[in-house]
């Protein structure tokens, strides 16, 4: 019998870090869910409480780093799931954790440079992907984006990578002041970076912001990889509830199944 996509496990809590109010990483140990995940894939989590009902939906997360039968996920507490998952993750503790999920980023591309692209925690599955390609000697460019200053956290292991590292913050707090479009432009325009078309394109973060840079990227008749947040209760295909247009052709794809990752001339973007 051929192996399963994804497996059930008891994931080990190896450690948990709050890197700011209610931004939450914690490193778990699975052999299987670590060195099966690919850059962009997700795994989806059981959180209970034993004083309290059990939400009935798992909760999804990106895989943002894998280190041999490691992996790590970086959230935000947004909810009553994301607030019970907090208080279990409890280092020696055992969590259920479904995956590797989903179809993550095409890296079988052309010896373009990577053009990676991260708003707020969307850097996440970023994280994972810069991993890869460093590993392979490519060369990257990072651009994150920030509200402000307080939402950038481990810099120091990014500024460690072999990598181009841009920083931009709204209100102007740390880096560039504008948001991650601005500063691509920006960039460009005192060539600091290359033409848009010279790179594979990356994105991750809120859908008005990969809207608005897969909108740019068209423009100059190039596309994006985009990684959709959308809802997903089951994350294997079954609820039909993550529906996204495709933009070529009738019908809709799942972003749990077909995705998350899509080019962005494929889809109506959210």
């Amino acid at each position: 019998m051929a192996a399963p996509k994804y497996y059930e496990v008891q994931a080990e809590v190896v450690s948990v870090k709050e890197l700011k109010h209610n931004l939450i990483t914690a490193v778990l140990r699975s052999s299987k869910i670590a060195k099966n995940t690919k850059p962009g894939q997700f795994i989806t989590i059981q959180v209970n409480n034993k004083d309290e009902s059990v939400p009935v939906l798992r909760r999804p997360f990106a895989v943002s780093y894998t280190n041999g039968d490691e992996f790590e996920i970086i959230f935000d507490v947004v909810g009553r799931g994301t607030d019970i998952l907090k208080r279990m993750l409890k280092v020696g503790e055992k969590i259920n954790v479904l995956g590797p999920l989903g179809n993550g980023f095409n890296t079988k591309v052309n010896g373009k440079e990577k053009l990676l692209l991260a708003g707020g925690v969307g850097i996440a599955p970023i994280k994972k992907l810069m991993q890869y390609f460093t590993n392979k000697g490519d060369q990257v460019t990072l651009i994150w984006g920030n509200r402000d200053k307080s939402g950038f956290f481990d810099i120091d292991f990014f500024m460690d990578q072999n990598i181009k590292l841009f920083a931009a913050t709204d209100d102007g707090s740390l880096g560039f002041e504008g948001n991650v479009l601005d500063i691509l432009k920006a960039e460009i325009k005192n060539n600091n970076l290359k033409k848009i078309n010279d790179y594979n394109i990356y994105v991750v973060g809120p859908n008005p912001m990969m809207r608005a840079v897969a909108d740019y990227v068209a423009e100059n008749e190039h596309y994006c990889q985009v990684s959709l947040e959308v809802v997903m209760a089951c994350g294997i295909g079954v609820c039909q509830g993550c529906a996204v247009k495709k933009k070529k052709e009738d019908g809709y794809y799942l972003t749990c199944v077909d995705g998350p990752v899509f080019n962005s001339c494929s889809i109506e973007m959210p």
